[in-house]
């Protein structure tokens, strides 16, 4: 059965090297905030943003669970699922602040310095001529609701958020939603909400988007050629393999060998393949368990070879909820113990009704465009090496990272490219 996973991280460090950040607002959203510029930073020795190895905790660890659940193809992006509850625990309280706080890996990185956090992160990514990458944050609020200021303070000046209004007609909310994601993500997300996703009782929905379309010249069209591609039954299927004799980022362990590629953008494309008999799954282990960082802080720039397919994946995770119950946010979603008095205190509970994601990735001979969305639904109660020769002819990970902090944007785990 065909099976890739994909995971997007915030600033990308899985397929892609070098990715640019373009914030989209809204017609009638005040301008964005000036970001100051900062220096392109070689992506395999730069130090991470406060965010990086955070951001490569949750991810992997959200990938292993998604990757767990299903045989088929799998694209996720924690970085823009990680932003989405970054913006709910700025209004979250006590142990449903806590649960929060440590799913996201954060480690003591909460209120003001989070929020510098993301807005140094964006930073980081920002637009590169040539390239487009976006993420943008909007909250839904309902009219009649008292929100706390401070909350809605916070969101807009650090997480950039649209401030737009949550019509009460569930038609009308899930339109409304679903054409700003739309727009936000190049038309590659049409769908993200649906009515029967908002209640009566709903009050507030929290949106994040991420798009990027970055491009490269490693692969010759006329290189590319019907290949075999074997699957995690044995099976040998043919799938269109893209070649490449490059310099490029190499990183080898005893459980995989990793290739990045630049593209013309700040997003760096790493290409994961297991060895061995290791499987995908365990190569997600062992990059989020610390791996991840010590495979940038030891790439080294080594000529090779390098044969990898072509990718068109498309994923909506429907047990969103569930997996991240397993990380341990479990008092957000319960309407008897969410402590959300920081969003608005009503009297009744104010928890989270439900979350939901949908993400998208092609990668071929001249780039990579990806695209993904995050909603939550908010209610209230009454090593070195010296050469090498990889070919992706089995089941493999994909990682988009930012190049400046190398926090992975989207990775994917690929069991059939056809």
């Amino acid at each position: 059965m065909r099976r890739v996973v994909v995971v997007s991280v915030l600033a990308g460090a899985v397929l892609l090297a070098g990715l640019a950040l373009v914030f989209t607002f809204g017609e009638d959203s005040p301008a964005a905030p000036a970001l100051p510029e900062q220096g392109r930073a070689d992506p395999l020795v730069s130090e991470a943003g406060a965010l990086g190895d955070p951001l490569a905790a949750f991810g992997f660890a959200l990938l292993a669970r998604e990757a767990a659940e299903t045989s088929e193809n799998v694209v996720i992006s924690p970085a823009s699922i990680h932003a989405v509850l970054s913006m709910l625990l700025t209004g979250a309280e006590g142990e449903t602040a806590a649960e929060i706080e440590q799913a996201l890996a954060l480690e003591g990185l909460t209120g003001t310095a989070l929020g510098q956090a993301w807005a140094d992160l964006i930073t980081a990514a920002q637009a590169s001529e040539g390239s487009k990458v976006s993420i943008a944050n909007s909250l839904w609020l309902r009219d009649d609701v008292p929100f706390v200021p401070a909350f809605i303070d916070t969101n807009r000046d650090y997480f950039a958020a649209d401030m737009r209004e949550l019509p009460g007609d569930p038609s009308e909310a899930a339109e409304q939603v679903n054409s700003w994601v739309e727009k936000r993500t190049a038309g590659r997300i049409t769908e993200l909400v649906s009515p029967g996703d908002f209640s009566e009782a709903t009050i507030l929905t929290l949106v994040n988007t991420v798009y990027l379309k970055v491009k490269w010249e490693h692969f010759d069209p006329a290189l590319t050629r019907p290949e075999p591609f074997t699957l995690e039954s044995g099976e040998a299927v043919e799938a269109p393999m893209m070649q490449a004799q490059l310099e490029a980022g190499y990183g080898s362990t005893d459980v995989y060998d990793a290739v990045a590629l630049g593209t013309d953008g700040p997003v760096t494309v790493w290409i994961v393949v297991p060895k061995g008999a290791h499987t995908p799954e365990e190569v997600a282990e062992a990059l989020g368990d610390g791996g991840y960082r010590t495979l940038l802080d030891t790439a080294q720039p080594v000529e090779g070879s390098l044969a990898v397919p072509r990718l068109s994946l498309e994923y909506e995770s429907e047990r969103l909820k569930e997996h991240l119950q397993a990380l341990g946010i479990v008092r957000a979603f319960s309407p008897y113990e969410a402590d959300f008095t920081g969003i608005a205190d009503l009297g009744g509970r104010v928890y989270v009704e439900a979350i939901l994601h949908k993400a998208n990735l092609d990668l071929d001979e001249e780039g990579v465009e990806a695209a993904a969305a995050t909603g939550a639904v908010v209610g209230v109660t009454s090593a070195p090496v010296e050469t090498f020769a990889v070919r992706a002819d089995r089941p493999f990970l994909v990682i988009l990272a930012e190049e400046a902090s190398g926090a992975p944007l989207f990775t994917a785990l690929v069991r059939d490219p056809r």
